[in-house]
């Protein structure tokens, strides 16, 4: 049945009526606002318990399922390293059988009984040339591979090694070495024993995507150099990640194992697990979604929602004649306060014998009268205020009770210019960091609380997007013992904290080489030793000093001297990463500070350190100077309380070394 258009008119002027009806009888009239209130009170305590749940909840929801990730890791992890550490037992086992690498050598071990653990094994001599390979067919016998890094590395160290991955140059196929050194009855070097791992068809790489992580997890396996050995549906069997990774895969590519949220290479939220393989240098990488994580938790908080906003939907009307029961009485009352507030009356006078409500409409009359006394006593204490600061030539501001500025003199608003935000959240998203935006967002908000004064310094971005440091002081203002607001000082204080910071770098580096001085290294080593006794972090600490170098400074000259020290500290900072700290102590004397650092890794590092000062030199009139370094190496213990105890260690290593024949390391465990 159709309408015709009159009845279409009425029924939407009626509908208009009764909208604009609803509308004024809840913002005009005391009833409608205190329905309105009991609403509002009630969705506002569903919101807040669904948020707190949806908070726990999700905390929960990460905390299992990084358990949950955490023994995925570490299966996987393990695994892995068990069956690198196979591959490498049954290598040397195979090279204690071959003395010298000739032709028919791995035939005679019978190589092809290592043929599950490796697709090829490879038999290289001491110029890297490969002389005897299993399978016979394979194409490589007679190949020259000197200038590959592994084998540059075999011929430098002579111990087992796993290379990064690589194409092989024969068969294009993505392999990764396991080599291990071949010596001869005498224990000489002879050459070096290789087997191949292909990446794409050995099975140290399968059953990956068979494990329970949901519909979207997934795993990934990553060498240290950044390069992807395995990941669901990579189309390259060895991919580079790019330099913009999260900060966590960062930290793993370093070392660091644990647990955490970081964003996937596509963008996408996710929880992670990284574990290392040491023996291998990789890093296992357990993923999932946090949406997928996340899901039944949604799904269980709609349904809750549900139930909240039906409850709502029920309780209102019963509130709503409650409200109306209690307030009919008022309804006189809420009239004539509607005109007070509006000024069209100046006191409240409805003929009651109510006593209660007569008590009522007497407190409003007093209040009100008080009220317009004290709005016509802040009206001028306000005007003498505004004209006193306005003219003060630092800069100043004040604000209300919650914090809301109110009033900036002309001195501030030339500081930060003409858009300086009023209220606190927008104001405080200037601050420099977010670290910082937390901390003083937070003691801002206490000292409101508190009433209490506030001064800090800290930097905020200018109109122009400079950076300025300012210095903040302001004090509560009371009225009568009544709390109305701040006034508060600001001051530019940028070039006070450039100087500062100047004269602090000055203070903790050597002006010849850059690098840390003796007061900066015991900063950051007893900061290292804190964190080694609250998180067991392992560090190591190198000392040393440069072997010959006195013949430099009196036969070259101290110019010849200082040229020398500035390539050993360069060279120095080549070998350490960058978050290391190296320092030059006074003289020819260095430190380094590994945070992070395994003892066993830090004695590799040592030993390349030392072999790249070796090579170091300074030529000056024809003449070649080179030095050595005997470094001593040492690490954090459980019973040192204090740094000089591992700085003795490392000091007495470096002695043993020096008088050990110099241009050695020597560990304070040997």
């Amino acid at each position: 049945m159709s309408l015709s258009p009159q009845n279409k008119r009425y029924i939407y002027s009626r509908f208009g009526s009764f909208l604009k009806k609803f509308v004024m009888f809840s913002f005009t009239t005391l009833r409608g606002r205190l329905l309105l209130g009991a609403a509002a009170l009630w969705g506002l305590l569903c919101v807040i318990l669904l948020t707190s749940g949806w908070q726990a909840g999700r905390l929960l929801v990460n905390e299992t399922n990084h358990q949950h990730l955490r023994y995925e890791a570490e299966l996987i992890s393990n695994t892995i390293t068990l069956q690198v550490n196979e591959r490498l037992t049954e290598l040397g086992r195979l090279a204690q059988g071959i003395s010298m690498p000739i032709e028919g050598a791995l035939n005679a071990q019978h190589a092809h009984i290592w043929g599950n653990l490796f697709e090829a094994l490879i038999l290289f001599d001491l110029q890297s040339q490969i002389v005897d390979e299993w399978p016979v067919d394979g194409g490589r016998k007679g190949a020259v591979l000197a200038d590959r890094d592994y084998a540059r590395f075999m011929q430098a160290f002579k111990t087992p090694h796993i290379s990064e991955p690589l194409i092989g140059r024969i068969t294009g196929s993505p392999l990764i070495l396991m080599l291990t050194p071949l010596y001869d009855a005498e224990g000489s070097y002879t050459g070096f024993l290789g087997g191949l791992v292909n990446i794409k068809e050995s099975r140290l790489f399968k059953n990956f995507d068979s494990l329970r992580l949901g519909d979207d997890g997934y795993v990934t396996i990553t060498a240290a150099s950044r390069q992807r050995i395995y990941a669901p549906h990579q189309q390259e069997a060895i991919v580079t990640l790019p330099k913009n990774i999260s900060p966590i895969l960062e930290q793993a590519l370093i070392g660091w194992e644990g647990e955490s949220v970081e964003n996937s290479l596509s963008g996408e939220r996710q929880l992670v697990a990284y574990r290392q393989v040491w023996p291998a240098n990789w890093i296992v990488g357990v993923h999932l979604p946090q949406a997928q994580a996340e899901a039944p938790l949604i799904a269980g908080m709609e349904k809750i929602s549900s139930y909240a906003w039906g409850g709502l939907i029920l309780i209102f009307p019963l509130v709503g004649g409650g409200i109306w029961l209690a307030l009919r009485p008022l309804s006189q009352l809420a009239k004539q306060v509607r005109e007070l507030q509006a000024e069209r009356r100046s006191l409240v006078d409805i003929p009651t014998r109510m006593s209660e409500l007569r008590r009522v409409i007497d407190v409003i009359n007093e209040t009100e009268s008080a009220r317009q006394t004290n709005l016509r006593n802040l009206a001028e204490r306000k005007a003498e205020l505004r004209a006193t600061l306005a003219v003060t030539p630092q800069g100043m501001f004040i604000t209300d009770k919650q914090g809301k500025l109110t009033f900036i003199n002309d001195a501030l608003y030339q500081l930060l210019g003409a858009d300086v935000p009023h209220d606190l959240f927008a104001w405080s998203e200037r601050i420099h960091t977010d670290d910082d935006q937390h901390d003083i967002r937070d003691a801002w908000l206490e000292s409101l609380s508190n009433q209490s004064n506030f001064t800090r310094q800290f930097r905020f971005q200018g109109a122009g997007k400079e950076l300025y440091w300012l210095d903040v002081h302001t004090a509560a203002i009371h009225v009568e013992g009544g709390f109305i607001g701040i006034v508060g000082t600001v001051r530019d204080v940028t070039q006070h904290q450039q100087d500062y910071a100047q004269k602090r770098w000055e203070a903790e580096h050597d002006p010849l080489t850059g690098l840390l001085n003796r007061r900066g290294l015991t900063r950051h080593l007893e900061e290292a030793l804190f964190q080694w006794k609250t998180t067991g972090k392992p560090t190591a600490v190198f000392l040393f000093d440069l072997d010959h170098f006195k013949p430099i400074n009196d036969n070259g000259g101290h110019s010849v001297g200082d040229l020398m020290l500035q390539q050993v500290a360069e060279t120095i900072q080549s070998v350490v990463r960058s978050s290391d700290h190296v320092a030059r102590q006074g003289g020819d004397e260095f430190a380094v500070l590994l945070n992070g650092c395994t003892f066993a890794r830090a004695v590799t590092i040592a030993e390349t350190l030392r072999s790249r000062i070796a090579s170091c030199s300074v030529e000056f009139e024809d003449q070649r100077w080179c030095v050595t370094a005997s470094i001593g190496v040492s690490h954090f213990q459980a019973s040192d309380e204090t740094i000089e105890a591992v700085l003795d260690r490392a000091d007495a290593a470096s002695y043993q070394a020096k008088h050990g024949g110099r241009n050695k390391v020597v560990s304070d465990s040997m």
